[in-house]
């Protein structure tokens, strides 16, 4: 057990690490082109090529969408009852609290631990995560919610068109699925660089209650994601990749939407810095419990 939760945690730490020594040596690194070619080249790519090349279902990958659709309606409402109660402002803490890091690091992690059985459930839940941050996680931070950018969205339509797929049981022609294959594999180690640069860059403030927001997260978190999993009862990796994706720690991007509509940055960047290295020293346990 001990090996496979190495041969698990190993290529996180590895690629992030590297990430984060070139952020702290000052290397350059543009983070806004490798974000662009991430999220509209890479993850796209890596989702047509993922789905249409697996034998999941198209009802399973709903099925697990559905569930953390209700796992972050649970994150929105226990998170304002304790950021209400602590008197903190919900529009500085609560995003971070309800959408967590799905891509950089829960695609890699449930790919290592899973396969590729689970990274399909994995980006599923991704892309649920990922519509809540810029739609509802941005309205809570800018005092107005936005959903012209979802029908635009790259991610979108690379889900629209890999379901297309799914429901039909077509297979794309052979160099289609090489080309999105090649370009889906550049995804997951940009991700896991990109994050450890960002972390590194990060200027952290507000530590005591950086380290109390960051422990609700992942207990909320672990606890949300076990309990929906085991009432609607999901098994193996769809089991397993729910808790992994609903225990991550804060995402990078609530530090961006923080520091775009002046909403305590620096306090937001706390929280996902120790959010992050809470997250990397359990891993270990977290994976015991799922694998």
């Amino acid at each position: 057990m001990l090996a496979d939760i190495a041969t698990v945690i190993a290529p996180i730490f590895i690629c992030a690490g590297i990430g984060f020594l070139w952020g702290k040596l000052g290397k350059p690194f543009s983070t806004e082109m490798v974000t662009e070619i991430g999220l509209n080249i890479g993850i796209p790519c890596l989702i047509f090529s993922t789905l249409t090349r697996l034998n999941v279902s198209a009802a399973a990958f709903a099925e697990t969408a559905g569930a953390y659709i209700a796992a972050t309606a649970l994150f929105l409402a226990i998170g304002a009852g304790v950021l209400r109660i602590a008197g903190l402002p919900l529009a500085t803490f609560l995003p971070g609290q309800a959408f967590c890091n799905n891509g950089n690091m829960g695609l890699p992690l449930c790919l290592f631990a899973f396969g590729e059985p689970g990274l399909a459930f994995a980006i599923s839940i991704f892309v649920i995560s990922s519509l809540g941050s810029f739609t509802v996680g941005l309205g809570i931070y800018s005092g107005r919610a936005s959903w012209r950018a979802l029908i635009f969205n790259p991610i979108i339509i690379g889900v629209a068109i890999s379901l297309v797929f799914m429901i039909a049981r077509w297979q794309p022609p052979q160099f289609v699925a090489n080309t999105v294959q090649i370009l889906g594999g550049v995804a997951i180690p940009l991700m896991l660089v990109s994050l450890g640069v960002a972390i590194a860059r990060l200027k952290v403030g507000g530590l005591r209650r950086a380290v109390a927001l960051a422990v609700l997260r992942l207990v909320m978190g672990f606890s949300v994601g076990a309990g929906i999993a085991t009432a609607i009862g999901l098994t193996g990796p769809a089991h397993g990749v729910l808790v992994l994706q609903a225990a991550m720690p804060i995402a990078v991007n609530n530090y961006l939407l923080a520091q775009r509509y002046g909403r305590a940055p620096e306090e937001v960047a706390g929280t996902v810095v120790i959010s992050t290295a809470l997250s990397f020293a359990t891993l270990p346990l977290l994976l015991w419990l799922v694998l």
